[in-house]
Formats: C-alpha cells, sequence, structure tokens
C-alpha cells in the first residue's frame, strides 16, 4: 500500500490550519457556484476572467504534477525512499503542484472579493511556503548536491531565465 501521509515539515498545528484554510477558501466559491448561496461579487468582467484563468491553469499544473510525481506523492515528508524529480514539468518549476494550488487559491479570492475568503486564501499561500522552505532543506539532505545542482537550475515557483 503507498504511503500518502508523511511528516510536516513544519508544526503540525500550522500545517494542519494552513492547508484547512486553503481548503475553506476553495470551498466556499464552490458551494457558491453549486447553487448553495452567492458569494460572487465582481469588480467587473477582468476579475471574473481573471479568476476564470487562474482556475484553469491551477487545475492543470495540479494535475500534469500529480501525474509527475507519481507514487512519489505525499502529504508531508516521505518517511521511506523517495526519488528527486527534475524532468518534465519539474525542470521549470522545483514545485509546479503547490503553483497549482496558489493559483487556484488566487481563483477563488478574485471569484469572490470576499476579505473572508481572501484572508484564510493569503494565510494558506504563506504557510505553504514555509512548507516548501522545510521540503527544500529535507531534499538537500536526501539528495546532497543533485538538489543543489537542481536548485541552481530551476526556480522555486517559476522557471529562472
Amino acid at each position: 500500500m503507498q504511503e500518502i501521509a508523511g511528516r510536516p515539515t513544519i508544526h503540525p498545528f500550522l500545517f494542519i490550519v494552513g492547508k484547512a484554510a486553503g481548503f475553506f477558501a476553495w470551498l466556499m466559491p464552490a458551494l457558491s457556484l453549486a447553487g448553495k448561496g452567492s458569494l460572487h461579487q465582481t469588480a467587473g468582467r477582468a476579475f471574473d476572467y481573471l479568476a476564470l484563468i487562474a482556475l484553469i491553469l491551477g487545475a492543470v499544473l495540479i494535475l500534469i504534477s500529480s501525474f509527475a510525481l507519481g507514487k512519489s506523492i505525499r502529504i508531508g515528508l516521505p518517511t521511506g525512499e523517495t526519488v528527486l524529480r527534475t524532468k518534465g514539468i519539474y525542470r521549470y518549476s522545483r514545485n509546479p503542484m503547490y503553483v497549482g494550488v496558489h493559483l487556484v487559491t488566487l481563483a477563488a479570492m478574485l471569484y469572490t472579493l470576499k476579505w473572508w475568503i481572501i484572508l484564510p486564501g493569503l494565510f494558506s499561500i504563506y504557510i505553504y511556503h514555509l512548507i516548501v522552505l522545510g521540503e527544500e532543506l529535507f531534499l538537500e539532505r536526501r539528495f546532497g548536491e543533485a538538489f543543489r545542482q537542481y536548485i541552481q537550475k530551476t526556480g522555486r515557483y517559476f522557471w529562472k531565465i
């Protein structure tokens, strides 16, 4: 059976609360779109289109990076063997799945323009950044020089120019 849950890279309370805040930011607009209340507040069609673009790009990035990770996908750090992924989408970003998650969160914030969606969304993005920093420490310890070479060529979130 594949291990899906690993060790959190930050305090477990922050790990859980940060992920829950992101889930909340995603859930409220989803319920609104499903007809369970109206949260949509627009500052114009441009915001609606930006939200839609962010949602689609985010979902695509999450799917592509999930397939690229394959059996290495975890919530937290792996406790067993794992492989450093540097090919495919991971050639352009060390964290394409998190970029996708952040884009979906941004879509929720743009779609609702509600402070009680925006604040948990921003908190979630910040917590995910702390998680990434912890993951990088783990990866450097686990893969050493291979990971150091990888970070020289590949941006944390976006490609290096």
